[in-house]
Formats: C-alpha cells, sequence, structure tokens
C-alpha cells in the first residue's frame, strides 16, 4: 500500500485564498494590484453577504499596504505580539530589545529598565499610546481612523 504524502494527523485541505476586487469588475473594478485584496473564503462570503462593509475591505487594505512599507514582516508580527501580551508581562534582554528596535524608533513600542543584578540586565518592552491606536484602528475597519492613526505614524 503506498504512503500518503500528507503525514498522519495534518489536513489534507488545500489552503484557499479568494482574491477579491475592492470596486467590482461589474462597476469597472481593474485587474491591479491596487484594487485588489487576498481574503479567506470566509471573510470573501461575509463581505458578499454584507456582514463586512466596503469600507472596511478599503481599511484593511490601506494599513496592510501602509504597514508593509513601513515595516518588515518581523516588525508587523511584534506589533502585534505585544498588543496581545499582557501588560508588564516581557523581561527580555538587551538583545531582545533590539528586536523591537523598528518599533521604537518609530515611537510604536518603548522600553525601560526593568532589573540589574550584575552583568543580567533586563528591560521591558511595551506599546505606546501611538503604538496601541494604529493597531486599534487597523482593527476598526474604519477608514478616518485608519488614516487618523497612519498620519500619526508618518509624524515620526
Amino acid at each position: 500500500m503506498p504512503r500518503s504524502p500528507i503525514p498522519q494527523g495534518l489536513s489534507r485541505n488545500i489552503l484557499a485564498i479568494d482574491l477579491h476586487h475592492i470596486i467590482e469588475v461589474q462597476e469597472d473594478g481593474q485587474n491591479e494590484l491596487s484594487n485588489l485584496i487576498a481574503l479567506c473564503p470566509t471573510c470573501h462570503a461575509l463581505y458578499t453577504r454584507g456582514t463586512i462593509t466596503r469600507d472596511a475591505i478599503n481599511s484593511w487594505k490601506t494599513m496592510l499596504v501602509s504597514l508593509n512599507h513601513a515595516f518588515d514582516k518581523e516588525s508587523i508580527s511584534n506589533l502585534l505580539f505585544l498588543k496581545k501580551a499582557p501588560p508588564n508581562s516581557l523581561a527580555i534582554s538587551g538583545d531582545g530589545v533590539l528586536k523591537f528596535s523598528h518599533l521604537i524608533a518609530s515611537e510604536l513600542a518603548g522600553y525601560k529598565l526593568l532589573m540589574q543584578n550584575g552583568p543580567i540586565v533586563l528591560y521591558q518592552v511595551f506599546l505606546t499610546e501611538k503604538g496601541n491606536r494604529i493597531i486599534d484602528a487597523w482593527f476598526s475597519g474604519n477608514r478616518e481612523d485608519v488614516r487618523n492613526a497612519l498620519s500619526d505614524i508618518h509624524k515620526s
């Protein structure tokens, strides 16, 4: 009996992504990168049913484009991680602080000395008010909130 190329226990489902036209083709929307966004099938169906608004899709696309131009993938992941981390829960070394340097330089994250015991030095890294605003705007789906939050980033 031939072995399955997919290990036991792993899903045999194919990852599906729907390419969505922000301005629909029937409304003269073009097949251009600026008018396309990748959505999972669930989000695409929610949009089609009207649960997710066009404004929310536009906000999401604006935030994705802006963050991708401003930060690398690791910085975006670190920003999301800091948002989900419980307050005052991170105690990291100086090398760990360097992982957040792009966010700290952009004033989206901050750091402070937490403890020093001889050669052992620990820091706390946290989201700033500006960092919280950008994440909250991103997930709000409100285009005006996103625009305001992005203008805050560019003031740095």
